[in-house]
């Protein structure tokens, strides 16, 4: 039996239209559950702030349950649950997280200016990414338990007003 468990994440990113007003960038993917505690999810966000237009930057990561296709969400059917979800800010940024890794300290001076770090503490209950493969006749996306982070520009971390674009 192995001693721990890892978890995928999917790393999205949404800006406006074709303007590139943010860019995600994570060290690695793949994070350890060593069952007492799990690796700390972190990267840095590259912000253009003249394009934000007094909108704020956020960044979520979500542990979802996914069990059917994305292509029948326009109908109104959503095949996905999510069971965790934690948003920050970070930008304007609000002094929270003043402590930098070495990870985000190397993505920093590659990434160059305008960077804003994030560090995510998932709880250790959580459960494993975890994917079932469809058959050679099934068709879309495989069921099972997916972690994603995105970066997202909007008014407040969860307003129904705001419109996220998926890109």
């Amino acid at each position: 039996i192995c001693p721990f468990h890892v978890f995928n994440i999917t790393v999205f990113v949404s800006a406006f239209l074709c303007f590139s007003q943010i860019a995600l960038y994570l060290g690695k993917i793949d994070f350890v559950d060593h069952v007492d505690s799990v690796e700390a999810v972190d990267g840095v966000i590259k912000v253009d702030p003249s394009g934000l237009n007094g909108r704020k930057v956020f960044v979520y990561l979500a542990c979802a349950f996914c069990y059917g296709s994305d292509d029948l969400d326009v109908i109104g059917l959503s095949f996905r649950r999510d069971i965790w979800i934690q948003r920050i800010q970070v930008y304007p940024p609000t002094g929270a997280n003043a402590t930098k890794t070495p990870m985000q300290e190397s993505l920093m001076k590659k990434v160059g200016e305008q960077e804003c770090p994030f560090s995510f503490q998932m709880p250790i209950n959580l459960p494993c990414s975890v994917s079932l493969q469809p058959g050679p006749n099934d068709a879309g996306k495989a069921c099972g338990v997916d972690f994603e982070v995105k970066g997202y520009i909007a008014n407040e971390a969860d307003s129904a007003d705001d419109v996220i674009d998926k890109k």
